[in-house]
């Protein structure tokens, strides 16, 4: 059965720029015969070298457009590199002897190189690495074809660093296209994981929630039952079940959902960690006093929405920032509860950090660093 991928998004957009590339190398590919006629001993077959890749190019276009899969099946990518390597033996072949060690340019052009890329797109790294040494014999049968029977030692390291060259090409595009297919595959599943969670959360969660809200005086073991089945399935959908193997995001995550826990306000969390080094407990602290600030904003504030960022600064460290758009407060007003001082300011305070709160009527943004020295650093 034919190979056809599945396509991501960025190996679309290989697709069509090779589709230009090979428009590009086909109108080079014109100029040589046209402009190096007196230097051909069979144009005929020039022109049908022409007519060929003219024939692929113009099928890539109307593919590209109509089932751009299909670019990266085995139907199409063995056309092409079939002749991308028929290319490199004629071309010894309709010019005049003496051309393939010449100064002339190859009517071959960057046929080789678009179909080891395509071969890469198609067939991952190995075999397309296999393909691309083919290209050094195929130019050994051009020079046969263009007279010569005895080649010296520099002519021959020519074709072994030729089949070297395109087959690193198909190797490294191949890698290249694996990775991708990887990375946008993991995204895609985040994607998928965080609309199954926010469903379930606005569903069963929530009426989790109701039912321990309404029943934990008339009925604890219903309630406690709730409890726990709430508590179980957001630790499956947003955290690691072993706090100790749980990293930053897992963390802030599953904190400030149990801070969600019976409100119906939004929540939007963005967590950006590219290597926090703060030890578990420091990571915990600072979770924590995310949390507290989610719900604080969703207790008094009376905000329609409350945005959470998290980032992990190049030197290992955290900063957060916990924003709504509620009543706001005045920061330097003395406080009646120490919710704010010991669970916010006190947990960063305890490892060497610093909070700033900036409150006005039009919502109260909770500033979060985990180095007391790094504040102003981010915003």
């Amino acid at each position: 059965m034919p190979h056809t991928p599945t396509l991501y998004p960025t190996g679309r957009t290989v697709l069509r720029a090779l589709v230009i590339a090979r428009w590009l190398a086909l109108a080079w590919m014109i100029g040589i015969v046209v402009f190096d006629h007196g230097e051909l001993r069979h144009p005929a077959v020039a022109w049908v070298a022409v007519i060929a890749t003219f024939a692929l190019t113009a099928a890539s276009t109307w593919l590209v457009r109509t089932a751009p899969e299909r670019l990266a099946g085995t139907t199409f990518v063995s056309c092409e590199v079939a002749l991308a390597l028929s290319l490199s033996m004629i071309d010894g072949y309709v010019f005049e002897p003496g051309h393939v060690f010449g100064t002339t340019q190859s009517i071959a052009t960057q046929w080789p190189l678009l179909a080891m890329a395509s071969a890469g797109v198609a067939f991952g790294p190995v075999i397309a690495a296999l393909l691309g040494a083919l290209v050094g014999p195929a130019e050994w049968i051009g020079a046969i074809l263009n007279g010569f029977d005895v080649f010296v030692p520099r002519q021959i390291v020519s074709f072994v660093a030729t089949s070297i060259f395109f087959a690193a090409v198909g190797y490294v595009v191949g890698w290249l296209a694996r990775q991708l297919r990887a990375v946008e595959g993991e995204i895609a599943d985040r994607r998928a994981r965080d609309e199954v969670g926010r469903v379930l959360h606005d569903t069963v969660l929530q009426t989790l929630a109701l039912v321990q809200r309404r029943t934990s005086s008339t009925d604890p073991d219903l309630a406690d039952a709730a409890r726990r089945a709430d508590r179980d399935l957001r630790a499956y959908l947003f955290g690691a079940s072993s706090r100790s193997t749980a990293d930053l995001e897992s963390r802030v995550r599953t904190e400030v959902e149990r801070a969600r826990t019976g409100h119906t306000t939004p929540v939007t969390v963005s967590v950006l960690d590219d290597g926090c080094r703060l030890d578990e407990h420091a990571q915990d602290l600072v979770a924590r006093a995310i949390a507290e600030s989610v719900a604080n904003a969703l207790e008094h504030a009376e905000a329609s929405r409350v945005v959470v960022f998290v980032e992990s600064q190049p030197d290992g460290h955290v900063f957060a920032s916990v924003s709504d758009d509620g009543v706001g407060f005045d920061p330097g007003a003395p406080r009646t509860s120490h919710g704010l001082d010991r669970s916010v300011i006190g947990r960063l305070e305890e490892i060497g950090g610093a909070v700033e709160l900036t409150s006005s009527s039009e919502g109260t943004e909770v500033c979060l660093w985990s180095r007391a020295d790094a504040r102003g650093s981010s915003t």
